[in-house]
């Protein structure tokens, strides 16, 4: 699609790291996410000519395999390769985006040719199964986070945030886009539970609306109502990522669906403690009680308990952050999974392909 400021905002973008890595980008033209038609015709036309530009590019770069990513460009890729005998590898995180009776019917035709899918989890692998009439090979590949590092002072950062810099606090935060399925209500029941044992502590709430306008709002006055708004901070934060790590002391994850979230990785690459919800691959990265704390997603109680433990044992924070940095160093690091994906992608390459 054409580079767009606004688009890159509000859903991210990898141009600039794509670049600096020296990795060419070609651009096909097509209308940026928040430009596309709305009429169900003009869809379709759209859709047919981002068909026939790929299909050229492949018989002009005598591309010899595809990597696709995520549902919106699966369908495309599948259908560019019609009449080829060019294979495609899709990478998909979570099916909730492909759950429409259209997208049921396309995800069956166009995943089910697929040379391999590869997800994160093997939580995720069981529910594509699940889903697909007819399952190719499925990888799981575990997402390979870097240790995100700090930019600015730790002080600064509080003052950013304004946040005061008080002596014995204690920052619980949580990282991830800002929509109910995140679980943040959940989490600001629980703060009141800690907070009225352990006023010293503040909750951060960090992230962006995605889709949900005004939920930011909506947070806030809960935590009004709960009475805890001074010591809960809801914020995005245009910065590294890493410079609001350096401020958090122990990481909670309070959400209701997930598949293995990042901000998880990153947290045991920092040697974080963490309170997480026991729901999609979660488990998969957390042993309860030796590397981090499972709770049942929307259990407050579960979730202040655990997050008590914590702050009235320093040594337990230490211990299971170590912990969780061995977990991450021998699973979840970038070489662990750039490994695993030159494997996967070089064995379909030299796979023998069907006449």
């Amino acid at each position: 699609m054409k580079e767009d400021p606004k688009t890159a905002e509000s859903y991210g973008s990898m141009r600039e790291q794509y670049r600096s890595a020296g990795v060419r980008l070609l651009d096909l033209g097509q209308r940026p996410l928040g430009h596309q038609p709305e009429q169900w015709t003009s869809k379709l036309l759209s859709f047919k000519e981002k068909v026939r530009k790929l299909k050229a590019l492949i018989r002009e770069e005598k591309v010899d395999l595809l990597d696709v990513h995520l549902a919106p460009a699966n369908l495309a890729c599948a259908a560019a390769t019609l009449g080829t005998n060019i294979p495609f590898v899709v990478t998909l995180y979570q099916l909730t985006t492909m759950q429409s009776a259209k997208l049921w019917l396309a995800g069956q035709l166009n995943l089910a040719k697929a040379a391999a899918l590869i997800t994160d989890t093997d939580a995720q692998a069981s529910e594509i199964r699940k889903w697909l009439l007819s399952t190719p090979q499925i990888r799981v590949i575990p997402n390979g986070t870097p240790v995100p590092q700090p930019i600015l002072p730790r002080e600064q950062v509080l003052t950013l945030l304004n946040i005061p810099d008080e002596p014995a606090l204690t920052i619980i935060g949580q990282i991830s886009s800002l929509v109910g399925y995140k679980g943040h209500l959940v989490l600001l029941d629980a703060a009141k539970q800690v907070l009225e044992r352990h006023p010293e502590c503040l909750f951060l709430l960090v992230g962006y609306e995605r889709r949900e306008t005004g939920y930011r709002e909506s947070l806030r006055q809960r935590a009004a109502d709960l009475g805890i708004a001074e010591r809960v901070k809801i914020a995005g934060y245009p910065g590294n990522i890493g410079d609001v790590w350096n401020i958090i002391d122990i990481h909670a994850h309070a959400s209701l669906l997930d598949s293995l979230p990042n901000a998880l990785l990153e947290a045991m690459s920092l040697r974080k403690p963490s309170v997480v919800t026991s729901v999609g691959g979660i488990p998969e990265a957390i042993e309860h009680g030796v590397n981090g704390f499972l709770v049942s997603p929307g259990n407050a109680e579960q979730l202040a308990r655990h997050l008590l433990l914590l702050l009235d044992d320093p040594g337990l924070r230490t211990k299971l952050g170590y912990a969780a940095y061995a977990t991450y160093s021998g699973r979840y690091r970038p070489e662990v999974m750039t490994g695993l994906l030159e494997d996967c992608l070089s064995e379909i390459r030299y796979r023998p392909r069907r006449l």
